[in-house]
């Protein structure tokens, strides 16, 4: 399974987040998603930097928190959007 940007993926929460965007750091993937209203035709104000990890095949997503965390992967999408 891939994570794709501007496709919806589900979280364990059954909420589902409209990936916006993606970087790579560390070697890691992150991306920054924002969660869908319930005919998924719309976004709530409601974002998340979160971390995808592989395991046996599946991919698991975790929020990033902690402001040191936040503060080094944020700069990176900021980044993006503003050279593309």
């Amino acid at each position: 399974m891939k994570i794709e940007v501007n496709k919806i993926i589900t979280l364990g929460n059954k909420e589902k987040y409209l990936v916006v965007t993606n970087v790579i750091h560390n070697n890691n993937s992150y991306y920054y998603i924002a969660e869908c209203n319930e005919n998924e035709d719309d976004i709530k104000d409601n974002y998340k930097i979160v971390k995808a990890e592989e395991k046996d095949n599946k991919i698991f997503i975790n929020e990033v928190v902690g402001e040191s965390n936040l503060k080094a992967i944020l700069p990176l999408f900021v980044n993006k959007i503003v050279n593309n």
